[in-house]
């Protein structure tokens, strides 16, 4: 390995191209980095987390599933954003998801592992669609106990969630702010102290600029590694 690595550096200097060696001399990056701009610019930010929303709905329609973006806003207090679309349907009416966000002012999000990926994929892609989606995607109703929103029992980790704020962002967007009230998590996917065992489930996000959904694979490092800290979870 050394040899080869003596031999690419040697050629980056012949060549004009300058290099630089990671830790484990396995990796070499130019650093002569080239750029292209996109046509079409977008949020391609990935991974971005793959998160079923739960919400408790009305009388004619009642514990209702979506996936929203959703992002962190803090950790002490626990904060929470989601973001979901307020474009009026066919019918006139506005999506009935930002609806119930706005009156109810609460919900539950739920954390997916890759053993139900299809049926997050058959929630996202039927938002509009008044059905029993835990029925249909052969789901558990979880009753909550901080809100009356309901929780999915297959979700390896719940939070409970209440709206403190939200705006109206156009062209069609309404993003909702709101505090994590409760978690709950599988037995197995936090150690005794609370804290989130990574590889107790295959995790996975969606990749923000081409839609694929993919696992978070090793572990390369953590929060506060290069001071030495080992102790922050958020």
């Amino acid at each position: 390995m050394k040899n080869i690595t003596a031999l690419l550096l040697l050629f980056g200097l012949l060549s004009g191209c300058s290099v630089e060696e990671s830790k484990d001399a396995e990796i070499i990056i130019p650093k002569d980095i080239k750029h292209k701009e996109l046509a079409e610019p977008g949020p391609m930010i990935p991974p971005v987390p793959a998160i079923v929303l739960g919400l408790k709905g009305d009388s004619t329609h009642s514990d209702i599933l979506s996936v929203a973006w959703t992002f962190v806003l803090e950790g002490h207090p626990a904060l929470v954003g989601i973001s979901v679309t307020n474009k009026i349907n066919e019918a006139g009416d506005p999506y009935y998801v930002e609806t119930f966000l706005r009156e109810d002012r609460e919900f539950t999000l739920n954390v997916p592992d890759a053993s139900w990926v299809e049926a997050f994929d058959d929630i996202d892609m039927s938002g509009y669609v008044w059905e029993d989606k835990f029925a249909k995607n052969n789901l558990t109703r979880l009753r909550s106990v901080l809100i009356d929103a309901p929780g999915i029992k297959e979700a390896a980790i719940i939070l409970e969630c209440k709206v403190v704020a939200y705006y109206k962002l156009p062209p069609k967007r309404t993003v909702f702010f709101a505090e994590v009230v409760r978690v709950i998590t599988h037995e197995d996917v936090t150690d005794e102290n609370g804290r989130l065992i990574s590889d107790s489930r295959d995790f996975f996000g969606m990749a923000s600029g081409n839609g694929e959904f993919l696992t978070f694979g090793k572990k390369i490092g953590h929060i506060g590694m290069t001071k030495g800290r080992d102790d922050i979870k958020y």
